[in-house]
């Protein structure tokens, strides 16, 4: 009876033994994380107002966001993350106008919201350091516009807008513009608000059981048009098209569970 009990007490200090060690080479079932996160690559503004005239081609402007994601892991595998960045857009665009070369610099800064949901492939509920964790992530991102600036160059020399919007007279939208009159602030020719699609791919690697850097490749792509109801002009087609916001590129980050 003695050898059961002392074999029955060994057996059951061995399987809490195992279980303990076992335990440790797994993720908590749902754990916090917190990442600081930038994003670096390529902003456009998709369908450009140009108050009357066509559309100019599209130069290359580097633009990001960098901020703060928090998320929630189920076993690393499934995860809903939001955050708060700083995020700078905008578009470049450059054309010979009537003989004159001219071109529109924008740059709308914002602080943006995003609400994704993130998902891991393969085998996630043992901790691993060999691994490297491979996962898309897609939702929204809300952004609330803080500045806007833009420049007006006409043969290499700044220009006002009113000079812009005016060159030749040419301009179908002249009168309606002069009625609602020139902005003080640049910002009165967009909306505060933006809504946008976010999606994209990333790699993980963990350094320590509270510690992964993570690379990204991302994208968002506006479902709100930027411009001011005030000032949506139909072009010298008599068409208009809602602007939208569009960005791509890579991000870098790092997760902390605390």
């Amino acid at each position: 009876m003695q050898k059961r009990m002392k074999f029955g007490l060994s057996f059951f200090l061995f399987l809490v033994t195992l279980f303990q060690g076992y335990s440790q080479l797994q993720y908590k079932t749902g754990q916090l994380y917190i990442s600081p996160i930038i994003n670096i690559g390529a902003p456009a503004i998709i369908n450009q107002n140009n108050f009357g005239f066509s559309e100019m081609a599209y130069n290359i402007k580097v633009g990001g966001q960098a901020g703060l994601l928090f998320g929630y892991d189920n076993y690393l595998k499934k995860s809903f993350r939001f955050g708060v960045l700083y995020g700078q857009f905008g578009q470049s665009y450059s054309d010979v106008l009537h003989g004159l070369p001219h071109k529109k610099t924008i740059t709308l800064s914002y602080i943006n919201i995003p609400i994704v949901y993130k998902y891991v492939f393969g085998d996630t509920k043992r901790f691993d350091f060999k691994i490297v964790y491979k996962y898309i992530f897609g939702g929204f991102q809300l952004g609330y516009l803080l500045d806007a600036g833009i420049k007006w160059e006409r043969d290499g020399n700044e220009i006002g807008f009113w000079d812009f919007v005016s060159y030749q007279g040419i301009n179908p939208n002249l009168d309606e513009i002069m009625k609602i009159g020139i902005p003080e602030n640049d910002k009165e020719f967009f909306s505060p608000i933006d809504l946008s699609m976010v999606a994209g791919f990333g790699m993980q690697y963990f350094l320590g059981h509270n510690w992964a850097i993570f690379g990204e490749l991302t994208g968002n792509v506006g479902l709100r048009d930027i411009n001011s109801p005030t000032w949506r002009f139909r072009n010298n087609k008599s068409a208009y098209s809602s602007s939208l916001n569009f960005f791509g590129g890579i991000g870098f980050g790092i997760n902390y569970y605390p």
